[in-house]
């Protein structure tokens, strides 16, 4: 009997012990699943995040000051492309979101509770905690913070870009870092667009020239720190950033370059 149930007792703590085993595989799974969906993420809550929504052949996009405390809605002309709101309002798009599923006429908070509660059925880049974070955001931005402008194509540049400025980079703003733009490519005024995207993001273009060669790579050269300006342009536009010994005429220079063309965000 003795033998019995010192069996028993031994096996149960065997089994105690594989289970608490399992417990802590489990827990640190999970812990990094977590970790790797938050490095996934798109969204920081420290920075503008603009983002756009496609939903029944109806287009938005939805721009985040989480410094102001406030939104600013674009909605487009019905014949804009999805994929291309960027390039029509010449700003950078950090997240995409299409859905047949999401009504774009209803309050701010309410459809970021709806995308959370429809998240599997949403095409996006961005994560569930991404989408937790807006809806949060959202709750907590009152409706007069809440800017919803009308934008069809029928606008000139000069109009349209007034609209668009709403939403320049406060960050971009701050460091005041004069920028100028070499156009390395064969494609005429690919350097003012660029510019322009630029401007409305809130950067100080000086100059705009045309290279005397042409370049394969596009680079984006600095001088002195690497500021959040050079950050932010290396990240939206997928430029090499690389710190230049060299006098400039600038605190930025971008080289536009033809590997970077079919690809660019303007």
């Amino acid at each position: 009997m003795k033998k019995k149930k010192e069996s028993r007792l031994r096996n149960t703590k065997i089994a105690i012990i594989f289970f608490i085993f399992l417990a802590v595989i489990a827990g640190v799974s999970g812990v990094f699943k977590i970790v790797a969906v938050v490095r996934a993420g798109q969204y920081d809550d420290s920075k503008r995040f603009t983002l756009s929504i496609s939903s029944n052949k109806n287009l938005e996009v939805i721009s985040f000051s989480p410094r102001t405390k406030s939104i600013a809605v674009f909605k487009l002309d019905k014949n804009v492309v999805p994929g291309r709101a960027g390039q029509f309002l010449e700003i950078p798009i950090d997240g995409r979101i299409t859905t047949n599923s999401l009504d774009l006429n209803q309050k701010i908070n309410s459809l970021f509770f709806r995308a959370v509660l429809n998240y599997k059925s949403l095409q996006t880049n961005l994560t569930i905690i991404d989408l937790l974070k807006l809806l949060f955001f959202t709750s907590s931005v009152p409706e007069s913070a809440v800017s919803v402008k009308n934008i069809s194509q029928g606008l000139t540049t000069e109009d349209m870009d007034k609209i668009v400025r709403l939403v320049n980079d406060e960050l971009i703003e701050k460091d005041n870092q004069t920028i100028q733009i070499i156009n390395g490519t064969n494609i005429g005024g690919l350097g003012n667009r660029l510019a322009r995207f630029i401007t409305n993001m809130g950067g100080d273009v000086i100059i705009v020239a045309t290279s005397d060669s042409p370049k394969m790579k596009s680079t984006i050269f600095y001088i002195g720190k690497k500021t959040y300006t050079v950050e932010r342009l290396s990240k939206v536009m997928g430029y090499e950033a690389i710190k230049s010994a060299e006098f400039a005429i600038s605190d930025i220079t971008i080289i536009i370059g033809e590997d970077k063309v079919s690809s660019s965000p303007f």
